[in-house]
């Protein structure tokens, strides 16, 4: 080894620094994003989905769709009738390019789906008589107080609920806000005007023109309610409690930090990505309000929230056999400017591991793109565009390289002894 040069020395730091990079990379932008686990899979989900070259036995396709529409906006009475969208989910609409199930005469040669496919428009419909979010909460607090609460936990009462939790899979085929279980028609059932109009925009770009403007692929903020979106994993969270505060930590592509303040009040003024989330206990029991938060979008192909929109949500321990096996969750989703009324969902979340786990660990996610909007169409940049970063080699001096150092004579420094010890290593190992 002691007659390496100096490029070989930088050539080996290279593959090692790619491979690196790469390794790090994956799963956390980019398009497709990583297949959800083979449990959440089930129901209607991505896997094994239904596909007509065109319609199915039964159904008769329309004159006009979403397929072979030049003007989406001049179709708004048809946007109700479900093969004005072929049958698709809101999901396989968003994948129909990278499934392969546009075909060979994009776009109007784009598949259909199953057109029995759908989860009931009352079932998403919230069952509660509240108008509002601050309705909700102050009843459910009321209850609360009529049993003698709320209930005040110290350090050692508080519920031992901390640990690692998933998704339960049972439960895929009723997750409406995954998009995968749903006709297009019945979610835009749900929307106002301006928001069910928004939602086919979506449509149309992702399916008819393959722009997917995917929140990972871009590094864009996730945003609160993509925590109940598929892809996100945003259910997949560790917990930690404490008398005065709730954490969950989780996600693939970025970071989702929820956090309940326990007997607190809303105070702030800017929306907040999260949101901010204020709660209280009955028992076992615990209550969440969630306002203040940004609008953005739910997921691929579905709807768009407004900054009105808030939460309330409970989370109740799940016994089995008298142990704690995980939490029951219900959210009710409260946003009168996008949805013609207050929204439910259900959820179990199963405690996979508690803190002590010795190997287990939440990794930060920083999440690095060098995909751009290039003509409309998002592509991976090469290091040829003068947009690419490359974020693993110094970017920061490359910058000043770049611009100010241009000529200069620089020093031939050797590498520093850290890097050299590890190649030496390398090289034992191939002897």
């Amino acid at each position: 080894m002691k007659c390496r040069t100096l490029s070989t020395a930088l050539a080996a730091i290279f593959v090692i620094t790619l491979s690196s990079s790469a390794y790090a990379q994956r799963g956390q932008r980019g398009a497709p994003p990583p297949e959800p686990p083979a449990a959440e899979q089930r129901g209607f989900g991505r896997a094994n989905t239904p596909t007509f070259a065109g319609p199915p036995a039964g159904m008769q396709a329309l004159p006009l769709d979403l397929f072979t529409s030049k003007n989406f906006y001049k179709d708004r009475d048809l946007w109700s009738d479900q093969r004005y969208f072929r049958c698709n989910t809101p999901r396989q609409i968003t994948d129909v390019w990278t499934s392969g199930r546009i075909k060979d005469n994009p776009p109007k040669s784009a598949s259909w789906g199953d057109c029995k496919i759908d989860y009931p428009r009352e079932k998403i419909l919230s069952p509660y008589p509240y108008k509002t979010a601050k309705e909700h909460y102050e009843a459910l607090l009321a209850e609360a107080n009529k049993a003698g609460g709320p209930t005040v936990y110290t350090k050692a009462t508080v519920p031992d609920w901390d640990g690692w939790y998933t998704r339960d899979g049972s439960y895929a085929s009723s997750q409406w806000t995954w998009g995968t279980v749903n006709q297009v028609r019945t979610i835009l059932s749900l929307l106002t005007p301006e928001y069910q109009k928004r939602m086919v925009q979506m449509n149309y770009h992702e399916g008819v023109n393959n722009s997917p403007q995917w929140n990972a692929s871009f590094c864009y903020p996730e945003g609160f309610m993509r925590w109940w979106s598929e892809a996100s994993s945003g259910g997949n969270f560790q917990l930690m409690m404490n008398p005065d505060q709730v954490q969950f930590m989780s996600g693939i592509a970025a970071n989702f930090f929820r956090q309940v303040l326990i007997g607190r009040q809303h105070v702030q003024k800017v929306p907040q990505w999260y949101g901010e989330t204020i709660g209280f206990w009955n028992g076992t029991t615990l209550v969440t309000w969630t306002a203040n938060v940004q609008a953005w979008t739910l997921s691929h192909s579905m709807f768009e929230y407004s900054d009105k929109l808030e939460t309330i949500e409970t989370f109740k321990p799940a016994i089995n056999n008298g142990r704690f096996v995980g939490i029951d969750h219900e959210a009710v989703f409260y946003d009168p400017e996008a949805f013609i009324a207050p929204l439910h969902l259900t959820m179990r979340f199963n405690r996979v591991g508690t803190l002590d786990n010795p190997t287990r660990r939440y990794t930060y996610i920083e999440c690095l793109s060098n995909l751009r909007n290039v003509n409309g169409r998002p592509n991976q940049l090469t290091a040829a565009d003068p947009r690419y970063i490359d974020y693993y080699g110094r970017p920061w001096a490359q910058n000043w390289e770049k611009y100010f150092e241009v000529g200069w004579d620089k020093p031939d420094d050797d590498l520093p002894a850290a890097v050299l010890d590890v190649l030496d290593k390398l090289d034992g190992k191939k002897k």
